[in-house]
């Protein structure tokens, strides 16, 4: 009876180390990716990020790399970034603030307003996706301070430029879910292959 509870517990502990080094052995596998999908490494991803920024918010690359490097992130550089439009102070001053600080508590110090923070976000909106896309800020910016959706604003202005229609004759004639874009699109005569070039477009650059 002895040597069947041996044999039993010898029997437990070897199928245990078995599972062991079979479950590090599938941890030890390398990731693979799905099909169609690149890993892209932390570094890259990163840079490209910043670069983002860099262009949404017109600031040098390599003081958002320092920032970022001080462990900032992303989101918080954006606002930050924002919050240095609004302002007129540099991001660095604006973080500096926030080290010790809310951001309602930034704003209150940098003496913004709400108004001042959308004022500057409308204008930075407008002077970014008129370069990105080849249209102008008169296009955007009127728009964007009457709040329209910035989203509804670019179709808008690439339709009229696609029409030769007014971007403020189109926001008015999208009035969803009725009459949404492709219903819009359909009254100017824009093909639907030229609208989903215009949201590939659009989602290129946001």
């Amino acid at each position: 009876m002895f040597k069947n509870k041996l044999a039993a517990v010898i029997m437990a502990v070897f199928t245990a180390i078995t599972f062991s080094v079979a479950a590090q052995t599938a941890e030890a596998k390398p990731v693979r990716p799905a099909p169609g999908q690149v890993l892209v490494p932390p570094q890259v991803r990163e840079t490209a990020e910043l670069q983002k920024i860099s262009k949404r918010f017109d600031i040098d690359a390599s003081v958002l790399q320092t920032e970022f490097d001080r462990g900032w992130g992303f989101k918080e550089l954006r606002h930050a970034a924002l919050l240095s439009l609004a302002s007129g102070k540099n991001i660095n001053e604006i973080l500096r603030l926030k080290e010790n600080n809310s951001w309602p508590r930034v704003e209150y110090l940098t003496g913004i307003t709400p108004n001042d923070i959308k004022a500057a976000r409308d204008r930075n909106d407008a002077r970014y996706f008129a370069a990105a896309l080849g249209l102008k800020e008169k296009d955007i910016l009127p728009y964007l301070r009457q709040n329209y959706a910035l989203n509804d604003v670019l179709h808008a202005a690439l339709l009229a430029q696609a029409s030769g229609s007014t971007a403020e004759s189109i926001l008015a004639a999208h009035r969803p879910p009725t009459h949404d874009w492709s219903y819009v699109a359909y009254e100017l005569d824009v093909s639907r292959e030229k609208l989903d070039a215009i949201r590939e477009k659009i989602a290129s650059v946001k």
